[in-house]
């Protein structure tokens, strides 16, 4: 056994041998080193007499006269002893609810032999108040968390609170990326905002609090940001990939249950803080930051009226003054309190959280010109610029929740739920614009800088009344009363630039920098989406054929308000000749424009919109046994919405209102076959659907990081149909094997396109050489694919990793410029592609240590998406694609005293970078590209982020 440790070590040091992981290299071999020097005399395990479950955490005692020693079963239930000598011991065991188990004579023959004595337990039913402690503290367990998926009604994977908290992830964005078929789109820092599960994009799922939908703070879409929710509020992460007719029917990909934490059996008190840092930021690279203090939330109009004529005057520069922070430390502090009084018929928890981090990438990105080249080869990309960016992000987020539930009896039970997110996100961006066609001469060198001061606020708050009744033995109904607000804002984002003419001499040096001062703009955006919900359900369960038969029926009404303030303005060096630029205290602006809506009054357009949205669902739903191992869930779901739209356009404006109504219809139905007691078979069918975004379908024009986005009120919403079949096996405790396949016909998929301004939908704007992105329909697509998930403990050491294959196709019509008979043409030709943003192969491997004598758990988790379209072209092969992604990530918790332990996090620690890339040969361009890896590809983009540690205390009482 030694000798193949011994190999592994060396394995485990040489691959991570580098400035970053030396030291962790020797937390691995420190795990391996007390794993392998385990040197067990007498072992076994501990299990459920009846269910034949392993017990973690079970008290194992060996005793020789006076000699005892004590022991605790591990993940797998087994436990050892070590360096006895020949004799007789007597062994026992005992766990919470658990009857204690007879006393055992083990015989040693030798100093070297080996007995193994496995103990079975028997439940102790008659320990009442010990059961419920022991409910409460498995809520936080992968074993708690394994019965949760065995038992679900669909197809279902779970995260526990002990998972989640060991991983190395702060935020449910990051935390995503760890279950099985999803992966991630990461913000400029870096940090995973949006899941995208089984390939699906994020507009394709939904995210639910408590089971409850939440409104989106984004400034366009519905879909939530996951990175603004700490990890450390959640009792567990359930990602439900096979609807059932009593949940909401707009998940195509899948549905994101966030499920708080709830109030314990008895007083908890658990608290955490931490510090850490970002290798990005250095004396070379520093932090960029600004002050935010001096902005105006409201713009000049909305401070004066929309008929104000604004001045120069009325734009502050002060947040376009930065300041450089070497090393920024992060901090995260985080407390639970919770309890329950009057005979533990009221419960309370409340809980809060706050991260400050330091996050930010070092970004270079090519510039395409709208139209491509018919020579030297068809559709040969122009790139016409070179960015260079530097992001620096300080996020700041806070987050409350509290629940206080009170049981008056046993049919009869209320609750009220709150939870309150608040993000600041104070984001400088620096761009220096290096023109390549123009910039030909020998002797200068022409590069736009422009700086950008982003300060984003966005909050969520979710309040929730709800009851459960048992009326009689065979009739229960529960309900729910919701109201839900979700804001953002961005108030007077300014961003400025100025022409640096850089003189070289004979030798290249640099001789003189000129500098002319150029435009300056800023916008005010901010928006809300409130929501008024009722759900009830009814359920009645009589015996039908000696059977009992679970009938259901419910529905919910959701009444939606969406609102959006658009406002820009602006500013130009004065006419005449070039103004010097020194910097931006000393710069001079003025309006030189027409007072057209790009000038010194507010713009009149779509992007001031109000959408109201009246969603109304029912639903009937059936679940009974057939036989004694199929069980039978299905039934039907009608939702209808209502949609209509007003924006501040003039009346005789085309798009300045609109109505949208339609109805659909989503059967369901979910089979799950027994095999064994802890082996099933699952067979889902569901149909389901994805509404537009509310910026998407009003004729909008916004503008994005690299292109404006245009809105297409022709589109139309998404149906699906989705069929899952699922093998499940779970031999007890944490580990698990799950082997599925999924296959989903898709009708009416809506991608973002890359589009001139003659393609775009609905309304023509700026001619053939602009270019916009702008949400489109497709025909049809398919999507399928195959998963596999495992977990396996041996003994203190475990491996969990799953797999999945993924494969779409979709088929649209794109053009092509190419020349014939010596003559530049455009044509249509159809290109059969993969979905945006699926990739075919994601995956994630984790090696575990978790031992309970050493009180160390430790965690090195790797994950892996394959390359996928990031951006789909209008243009025949020019879609931009995201070269494979892998991550390195390590984190441990070592308990210190009782009660208190030391935690770490590390991300990234293969310094692994974000790349996209064209297909295309770097051939043929004006001038040679940067940065190019290789020539059968374009690069056009590469993202740095860096490694970055947390190290912290906590405390749990």
């Amino acid at each position: 056994m030694k000798k193949p440790l011994t190999q592994l070590i060396r394995l485990i040091f040489y691959a991570f041998n580098s400035p970053y992981l030396k030291w962790t290299s020797i937390i691995c071999l420190f795990l391996f080193i007390s794993a392998a020097a385990d040197a067990q005399v007498i072992k076994g395990k501990i299990f459920d007499s009846k269910t034949g479950e392993p017990l973690a955490g079970a008290t194992v005692k060996i005793e020789q006269g006076a000699f005892k020693q004590f022991t605790s079963a591990k993940l797998d239930g087994s436990y050892a002893f070590k360096n006895l000598h020949a004799g007789t011991y007597q062994v026992t065991a005992a766990f919470i609810s658990y009857a204690a188990s007879p006393v055992y004579e083990v015989i040693e023959k030798s100093d070297n032999d080996v007995e193994v004595k496995n103990i079975y337990l028997n439940y102790g039913s008659t320990q009442i108040n010990e059961v419920v402690v022991t409910g409460a503290g498995n809520k936080t367990s992968d074993r708690n968390a394994r019965g949760i998926e065995k038992n679900a009604p669909s197809v279902e994977n779970v995260l526990s609170q002990n998972t989640i908290q060991l991983l190395p992830d702060v935020t449910v964005g990051n935390a995503m990326q760890r279950v099985s078929g999803v992966t991630i789109q990461r913000s400029t820092s870096g940090e995973g905002r949006y899941a995208v599960i089984r390939g699906m994009d994020q507009r394709y799922n939904n995210v639910l609090v408590n089971g409850i939908k939440i409104p989106s703070p984004d400034n366009q879409y519905r879909f939530v940001p996951l990175d603004i929710f700490p990890s450390e509020m959640l009792e567990r992460l359930e990602v439900i990939k096979a609807l059932t007719p009593s949940m909401e029917g707009d998940a195509i990909g899948g549905t994101m249950n966030l499920v708080m934490k709830t109030a314990p059996d008895r007083f908890i008190l658990n608290v955490d803080a931490a510090a850490g840092y970002s290798f990005l930021f250095s004396d070379n690279r520093p932090f960029s930051s600004f002050e935010h203090s001096t902005i105006n939330k409201k713009s000049p109009a909305e401070l004066h009226g929309n008929d104000y004529v604004a001045t120069a005057s009325d734009f502050p520069v002060n947040h376009l003054n930065y300041t450089p922070k070497n090393n920024p430390v992060n901090q995260t502090f985080g407390i639970t309190v919770g309890d329950r009084f009057l005979d533990h018929k009221l419960g309370v928890i409340v809980s809060a959280s706050y991260q400050n981090f330091y996050r930010g990438s070092n970004s270079d990105f090519l510039i395409q010109n709208a139209e491509p080249s018919p020579t030297p080869a068809p559709n040969t990309p122009i790139l016409s610029d070179v960015y260079t960016r530097y992001y620096s992000t300080q996020t700041n987020r806070v987050g409350l929740h509290n629940k206080i539930d009170y049981v008056f009896n046993k049919k009869n039970k209320i609750s009220f739920y709150n939870l309150y997110i608040h993000q600041n996100e104070l984001q400088t961006r620096y761009t220096a614009d290096t023109v390549l066609i123009t910039n030909t001469s020998a002797v200068s060198k022409e590069v736009d800088i422009s700086n950008r001061s982003r300060w984003t606020y966005q909050s969520v708050y979710n309040g929730t009344l709800q009851g459960d009744h048992q009326i009689t033995d065979k009739f229960k109904f529960n309900w729910s009363g919701v109201y839900s607000i979700a804001k953002s804002a961005v108030p007077d984002m300014a961003e400025y630039g100025f022409v640096e003419n850089v003189h070289l001499g004979t030798s290249g040096n640099v001789t003189s920098v000129d500098s002319t001062t150029k435009s300056m703009s800023r916008i005010w955006q901010h928006n809300s989406d409130k929501d008024l919900a009722g759900y009830y359900n009814f359920t009645y369960t009589p015996k039908i054929a000696s059977e009992d038969v679970e009938f259901s029926i419910g529905g919910l009404y959701r009444h939606k308000t969406r609102n959006n303030y658009y406002a820009d303005y602006t500013l130009d060096p004065p006419a005449g000749s070039p103004e010097p630029f020194h910097n931006i205290n000393s710069a001079t602006y003025d309006f030189t424009v027409p007072a057209n809506g790009s000038g010194n009054n507010t713009t009149v357009s779509a992007n001031d919109y109000t959408v109201y949205e009246n969603i109304t669902a029912e639903y009937l739903q059936a679940k009974f046994m057939l036989g004694q191992n199929l069980q039978v869930l299905g039934g039907v779901r009608v939702e209808n919405t209502a949609q209509n739209y007003l924006t501040v356009q003039p009346l005789t404006s085309s798009g300045r209102s609109g109505n949208i109504n339609y109805t659909d219809v989503l059967p369901s139905a979910n089979l799950k076959y027994t095999l064994t007691s802890n082996q099933n078979l699952r067979l889902s069918y569901f149909k389901s659907i994805s509404r537009p975004a509310f910026n998407e379908i009003v004729p909008i024009t916004l503008p994005g990081e690299y292109f404006d986005e245009v809105g297409n009120p022709y589109l139309k919403h998404i149906k699906a149909n989705n069929y899952d079949f699922r093998y499940e096996l779970y031999p007890g405790g944490a580990d698990q094997i799950l082997l599925g396949a999924f296959y989903k016909d898709i009708k009416d998929p809506i991608e973002y396109v890359s589009v001139n301004g003659e393609s775009v939908q609905f309304f023509k704007e700026g001619g053939p050489s602009a270019q916009f992105i702008q949400p489109q329909n497709r025909n049809k697509a398919t999507n399928y694919g195959a998963e596999a998930q495992f977990t396996k403990f041996f003994g203190v050491i475990g491996i969990s990793g799953n797999y999945t294959y993924t494969h779409s196709a979709i088929t649209t019509s794109k053009l092509i410029k190419e020349v014939v008979n010596n003559t530049s043409v455009k044509d249509s030709v159809n290109q059969t592609r993969p979905l945006q943003g699926q990739a075919q192969n994601i995956g994630n491997l984790s090696l575990l240590f978790k031992s309970t004598k050493l009180g160390l758990n430790m965690q090195l988790a790797y994950v892996y998406t394959g390359e996928r379209i990031a951006q789909v072209s209008n243009f025949y092969n020019l879609d931009i694609w995201q070269h494979p992604y892998s991550q390195l990530d390590f984190s441990f918790e070592k308990t210190l005293v009782k009660k208190l332990s030391l935690y770490g996090k590390i991300n990234n620690l293969t310094n692994a970078s974000n790349s996209l890339f064209l297909k295309h040969s770097n051939a043929g361009q004006v001038r040679a590209l940067p940065d190019q890896e290789t020539a059968s590809q374009i690069q056009v983009e590469k993202d740095i982020y860096k490694v970055s540690f947390l190290g912290g205390l906590r405390y749990k009482f």
